[in-house]
C-alpha cells in the first residue's frame, strides 16, 4: 500500500525462515518482487505455491499480471483454464482468463471478463484498473477515464489508476491534465523510472515545452534505474537540442555502452549516438 516493497520482502522473508511451508507468505513476497518488476523472481515462488496447491485461485490474479507482462502465453492459458475449472465465479478467475484474452489482441473479450469480475466484487481494483487498460487499446478514451477513476475512488494510492489516466490524457493531446496525473503517480510511486519518463515526456509536449524540467524528470529516472533506456537517450537529445555538446555526448555515449551491454547495437538509438560521437 505504501510501496515499501524492499522492507516489506525483507520482512515477509522473514516470515519465510520461520513459517517456510506458508502459501500466503510465499504469495506476498512474489507480490513484493511484482511490484520491484523482478518478474522472473516473482514468476519462480507463484509456481511454487501452484506445485503445492494447484488449485488455488487466491493471488493468482497477480500471477497472471506476472505472465502477460512476460508474454508467457501457453502458461498464461494453462493457468487460466485451470482457474475456470476450479471455481469459474471467482472475481479472480474473471480477470486470469481477461489477461489471457487480452494478451491475445481481443480487447472485447477481455473487457466482457473484467465485467463479469466487476459484477462478482464491484470494489476489485485490478479489474477496474485493467479494464481501462483494454479501453485505451480499443481507443474509446472516454471508457478508460471512467474505468481508472473508479479505480482511484476505491484505493486513492492505486498508482496504476494514476498512471493510467496520464496515459489517457496524453493520448487526448492534453498534456496539462496527463502532467496532473502522472505527478500523482510519481508522488505514489518516486522510485518508479517509467513515471519520471512519463512527466519529461509530457513536458517536452509542443504546448508545454518546458525542457528544463523534462530533463529533470530524465535524470531522476536514470537514476532510478531506467531499465527501457529511455531516459539516456531523451537526456542526449534535449542537451544536444539546448547546444549543451558536452552533456549530450556523455549521455550518449551511455547509452551506446547500454546497447552494446544488451547487444542491442544495431538500432536508430545506437546509429543516432554514434553518428552524434563521430562528428
Amino acid at each position: 500500500e505504501l510501496q515499501q516493497n524492499t522492507k516489506g520482502l525483507e520482512h515477509y522473508n522473514k516470515l519465510a525462515a520461520s513459517i517456510p511451508r506458508s502459501d500466503y507468505v510465499v504469495t506476498q513476497a512474489a507480490t513484493a518482487h511484482y511490484n520491484l518488476r523482478e518478474f522472473d523472481e516473482a514468476q519462480a515462488m507463484f509456481q511454487e505455491v501452484l506445485q503445492r496447491d494447484p488449485y488455488r485461485i487466491d493471488g493468482m490474479d497477480m500471477f497472471s499480471n506476472i505472465l502477460y507482462v512476460k508474454e508467457c502465453f501457453v502458461d498464461l492459458s494453462f493457468l487460466a483454464h485451470r482457474a475456470a475449472l476450479t471455481d469459474k465465479y471467482r472475481p479472480e478467475t474473471c480477470c486470469i482468463i481477461g489477461n489471457y484474452y487480452s494478451l491475445k489482441g481481443q480487447h472485447e473479450k477481455a473487457v466482457l471478463y473484467f465485467t463479469r469480475a466487476l459484477k462478482l466484487n464491484r470494489n476489485y481494483l485490478s479489474a477496474w484498473t485493467l479494464m481501462g487498460h483494454e479501453y485505451v487499446e480499443m481507443k474509446n478514451p472516454s471508457a478508460a477515464i471512467d474505468a481508472y477513476r473508479r479505480a482511484v475512488d476505491i484505493n486513492p494510492r492505486d498508482y496504476r489508476a494514476w498512471y493510467g489516466l496520464g496515459q489517457t490524457y496524453e493520448l487526448l493531446q492534453m498534456p496539462y491534465y496527463a502532467l496532473y496525473y502522472y505527478r500523482r503517480a510519481t508522488q505514489l510511486r518516486p522510485g518508479d523510472a517509467r513515471m519520471w519518463c512519463a512527466m519529461g515526456q509530457c513536458y517536452e509536449h509542443e504546448q508545454l515545452a518546458m525542457d528544463d524540467a523534462a530533463i529533470r524528470c530524465y535524470s531522476r529516472a536514470v537514476d532510478n534505474n531506467d531499465r527501457e533506456g529511455i531516459a539516456l537517450h531523451k537526456l542526449a537529445k534535449l542537451h544536444d537540442k539546448l547546444g549543451q555538446k558536452d552533456q549530450a555526448a556523455d549521455y550518449y555515449a551511455r547509452n551506446l555502452s547500454r546497447l552494446e551491454a544488451e547487444d542491442a547495437a544495431e538500432g536508430a538509438d545506437a546509429m543516432e549516438a554514434l553518428l552524434f560521437l563521430g562528428t
